[in-house]
């Protein structure tokens, strides 16, 4: 298999010292029972959860080592992130064993953006969480939201979460181009759903065949996901300023009823974009996501799931709205090309149908971010749909239903 994109120099040496040990395996191992052991001699803390998830846990990384297929680096990001998701996990544990309050903390009428990848939805949590009364969760309270080690305060752990953002781009700075990850942004729900081995991060990251057969078989993982989602939430607020939750992830989309059931209150802002414009570019996200950690790489993988997993996707959710199993009432659209054109208007469109109230000064504040963050900062992704294995009738065909229900505008 040729290589998907050629890799930094340094990468690629430091990559070779797998195989020159004969296995990557030999110089980075990923033995979960000693992860969780270390976290635990580390933090001093025993509590980590109960016996499934301790299973879940377990046949996830079991299933990373064994057929991932992750070079050196991507094994030894594994591993790093292993052991800090571990230790948050039984520090956040204790805070609320001392602490039981916080998981009384009342999380009222939160706000979700989800659209499938490539359709706005970053910038449009960025410009929402411009807002006062919005509280978006930021990149390194994702990362370690609770004080510990070195990250003893807030600038510490800032400083922490950002060696670690800026690291995916290091590896392969055309990322940039694809995602802007910074510590003091605004993050998706993913990074801090990391903390639960079933949720959507480390799939995003390594295939995992087996442990994705056993999963479908464990209906429980989904909504401790969700419970999981807000407990994290809970710790954040707890002894803040109540705002209304900001929370944005692609992934929600084929969740949406697990999402409703954990937050039966919740707004959702779904984002459309012409799906020319977006499955060859989901394609090459998650292409990109995972060539970060691994050489083995199908790009026509990749265009399937972008062509069948989103249309899969974004047509369930149609149907559920339509049949009244997902609150029509509770969903706002908003079409990528109406923000890009006017994005004041689109927004105001957007607190005026999900009844928020529109804060003094809001449309200078999008403007001026906007001024500040032009669009391709960091220059423009280039691919085509063949390089995945796809042509534009195929993607008319997967999304034809879609594009004719929300009325969607195509590009030039």
């Amino acid at each position: 298999m040729s290589p998907y994109r050629e890799r930094p120099g340094w990468l690629r040496r430091l990559n070779l010292l797998g195989p020159a040990a004969d296995d990557p395996r030999l110089v980075v191992p990923l033995d979960p029972a000693e992860m969780l052991g270390a976290a635990r001699a580390r933090t001093g803390l025993e509590d980590i959860g109960d016996t499934h998830w301790l299973e879940t846990y377990e046949r996830r990384i079991r299933s990373i080592d064994e057929e991932a297929h992750a070079h050196l680096l991507g094994r030894l990001l594994c591993r790093a992130e292993t052991l800090r998701v571990l230790q948050t996990r039984l520090r956040m544990r204790e805070a609320w064993r001392q602490d039981p309050s916080i998981l009384e903390e009342r999380i009222e009428r939160p706000v979700f953006v989800l659209g499938a990848p490539r359709t706005g939805t970053t910038i449009l949590l960025e410009l929402l969480a411009l807002d006062p009364a919005l509280r978006a969760p930021i990149a390194w309270e994702a990362h370690h939201p609770l004080p510990h080690g070195e990250a003893v305060d807030a600038e510490s752990s800032r400083r922490l979460a950002e060696a670690e953002h800026e690291f995916w781009m290091d590896m392969q700075p055309e990322f940039a181009s694809l995602h802007e990850l910074r510590s003091d942004l605004p993050c998706e729900c993913v990074h801090f759903l990391s903390l639960e081995f079933g949720g959507p991060y480390w799939g995003m990251l390594y295939q995992s065949p087996s442990y994705d057969a056993w999963a479908a078989t464990q209906p429980q993982i989904l909504p401790r996901t969700y419970r999981l989602h807000r407990q994290f939430l809970q710790t954040l607020q707890a002894g803040q300023e109540r705002r209304t939750w900001l929370l944005k992830s692609p992934g929600h989309l084929g969740t949406a009823s697990a999402l409703f059931a954990e937050y039966p209150d919740a707004v959702v802002v779904h984002t459309h974009r012409d799906p020319q414009k977006f499955v060859g570019s989901a394609a090459s996200t998650t292409a990109m996501l995972g060539w970060l950690r691994s050489d083995d790489i199908d790009p026509k993988r990749n265009g399937q799931i972008a062509l069948g997993g989103f249309s899969f996707m974004l047509n369930d959710v149609r149907q559920k709205r339509a049949a009244g199993t997902l609150p029509d009432g509770q969903f706002v659209d908003s079409h990528y090309l109406d923000l890009i054109e006017d994005p004041v208007a689109a927004i105001r469109k957007i607190y005026q149908q999900a009844g928020l109230a529109w804060p003094e000064g809001h449309a200078d504040r999008i403007l001026a971010y906007l001024r500040d963050k032009p669009k391709g900062k960091f220059g423009k992704h280039a691919y085509t749909l063949a390089e995945y294995g796809l042509d534009a009738s195929m993607v008319d065909a997967a999304y034809a239903e879609y594009v004719r229900h929300y009325d969607i505008r195509r590009e030039s």
